[in-house]
């Protein structure tokens, strides 16, 4: 029983040393304490204690204002001691920026990214601005890149970048860019380093960027440029992202001039070119033909657009560019090969039936080229006018006295149509292919025309509809075609001096009208001569479009 009962007083023992504890800390400052052994067994803890005084207060707020102070005071070492070396960084990272060796590393590490020779001229950093007066990339003979001229560069270097010895920053800027390509160069060829770029932009801004063919002449004028291809823009460039992994270069394009050999100058409102690692991935220019004039009529611009990819190792004689257009002059494509014969002006807004110029083209020009080599077609044709040939004459004496207004068959013009153009850019394999010009209630032709340096050569057939002709003045070699006289001539001659064959149609018409004898029509069937053929009759007013 008293072994229990000693068990229940137990945690009340306990809770009483607890209570002890708790009374000895709020009440005064403990001196000495230590375990007891009671009589019967249990045990307490005994403290002696003193009272607390104002000295022991005071004393330990002392205490812990001079640990503060101490912990403070270490602080503002440390941070100075940061700062020094942050800043001591920065000003040998300045100083170091602004050295010989510097720069020297600079070129190694832009000639092992170019994968050229690079020269660095004036390059300083005036604080986080670095500067170059100058900086030209020479390119191995392998390379369709011949040299790069970049002229006032200027870019702002971020201080954290800066600070880990590294050139970087939002945007660097070049008040002229010159891209030399290398003459006689067919094949689209660069160095692959696999090096980056010693600095990095987020975007490049070049108020004058021009790109040509290197020649003796240094700086390029568009004036004095005679190289097959040049280029003038104010350039942006920005970097951005392809599915997060590889980097691409977006080039955005404005006020821009491009000449190329052969072809009128273009004036771009806009363009778009984006590079990768394996080249031009596209590119698109979008602007008018600059006719030299101010002010255009609405009825006189030329739009176009060109379009087109380019990767690395491709041959630059594959057509890989488009141009579409409207309002364009053919000779403004192919020369003045068939000027002599006809002059054609095509391309119209694409809307119903209408249709653009379309034509695919090859970049650069060669050296043996006057133009680009193409290969499309015409679109709708707005106009066309065909003159000099001698058919002309005997549609003229075919619809004799027939009107009662004389209509121009002696030189034709068609508001309608299309064709097939092609050309090696050489003068010697131009070609207009599935001729098909018409002008309602008029004329039609259908065929082929083929030049060849001076030399024309071809095939076409004239449909002339029969109330348009005189039923008496029909000669031999002419058919007919439901209600159309079909009159088929082989083109031969030279550019100053086309001619076909139809010479002995007229011939026969002069013959009989001199002796007084006309040919009769020939029937619908054929012609055999077998029996004259009615005369259609005529619509009671005939309108012409372009005409009347």
């Amino acid at each position: 029983m008293k072994n229990s009962d000693s068990d229940a007083e137990f945690p009340q023992g306990a809770g009483n040393i607890m209570r002890q504890l708790h009374d000895s800390d709020s009440q005064g400052v403990e001196r000495r304490r230590e375990v007891v052994v009671r009589p019967d067994g249990s045990k307490v803890i005994r403290v002696e204690k003193r009272r607390r005084s104002y000295g022991d207060e005071h004393q330990n707020d002392k205490k812990a204002a001079l640990k503060n102070k101490r912990f403070l005071i270490g602080l503002c070492i440390l941070i100075l001691l940061v700062v020094g070396g942050l800043v001591g960084t920065y000003m040998y990272r300045l100083t170091s920026f602004n050295t010989v060796e510097f720069s020297n590393r600079m070129q190694e590490e832009l000639s092992a990214a170019w994968g050229g020779d690079v020269e660095v001229s004036g390059m300083a950093m005036d604080g986080r601005s670095l500067k170059a007066s100058r900086i030209r990339i020479t390119f191995p003979e392998d390379s369709c890149l011949s040299f790069i001229t970049l002229n006032g560069v200027s870019g702002e270097v971020s201080a954290t970048s800066l600070f880990l010895g590294r050139v970087k920053g939002e945007s660097l800027n070049v008040s002229q860019a010159t891209i030399g390509l290398r003459p006689g160069y067919t094949k689209f060829s660069l160095p692959r380093t696999g090096k980056e770029l010693p600095f990095a932009f987020q975007r490049y801004t070049a108020p004058r960027l021009e790109v040509g063919y290197a020649h003796e002449r240094e700086p390029f004028t568009l004036e004095k440029n005679e190289g097959p291809f040049y280029l003038t823009a104010e350039a942006y460039i920005r970097t951005s992202r392809a599915g997060g992994a590889s980097t691409e270069y977006v080039l955005d394009l404005s006020q821009q001039k491009l000449k190329i050999k052969g072809w009128p100058l273009l004036a771009m409102d806009a363009g778009s070119v984006i590079l990768d690692g394996f080249g031009i991935k596209q590119l698109t220019f979008s602007g008018f033909v600059d006719k030299g004039v101010m002010f255009n009529k609405p009825t006189d611009l030329s739009p176009f657009m060109i379009t087109g990819s380019m990767r690395l190792d491709n041959d630059f004689r594959h057509r890989h560019w488009t141009l579409t257009g409207r309002n364009f002059d053919l000779s403004q494509l192919v020369g003045e090969c068939f000027s002599s014969l006809i002059k054609v002006r095509m391309g119209e807004q694409p809307v119903e039936e209408k249709r653009e110029l379309s034509v695919t083209f090859s970049l650069p020009v060669g050296p043996e080229q006057k133009r680009p080599s193409l290969q499309g077609t015409s679109g709708s044709v707005i106009k066309a006018s065909m003159m000099r040939l001698p058919v002309f004459q005997l549609l003229k004496a075919m619809t004799e006295r027939r009107m009662e207004t004389g209509l121009p068959y002696s030189s034709p013009v068609f508001s309608s149509g299309s064709f097939v153009l092609e050309s090696d850019g050489t003068d010697q394999s131009v070609s207009l292919k599935d001729i098909s010009l018409f002008e309602q209630s008029f004329l039609g032709v259908t065929g082929n025309l083929h030049c060849s340096g001076s030399n024309i050569s071809g095939e076409l057939v004239f449909k002339l509809p029969s109330y348009m002709a005189n039923g008496r003045r029909i000669p031999k070699g002419v058919t007919q075609d439901g209600h159309d006289f079909v009159i088929p001539v082989k083109v031969s001659g030279t550019l100053a001096s086309p001619t076909d064959n139809s010479g002995g149609m007229l011939q026969e018409l002069k013959s009989a009208a001199e002796s007084g004898i006309l040919p009769p029509a020939y029937p619908s069937g054929g012609t055999d001569g077998s029996s004259p053929a009615s005369p259609v009759p005529s619509p009671g007013r005939i309108t012409v479009d372009g005409f009347m």
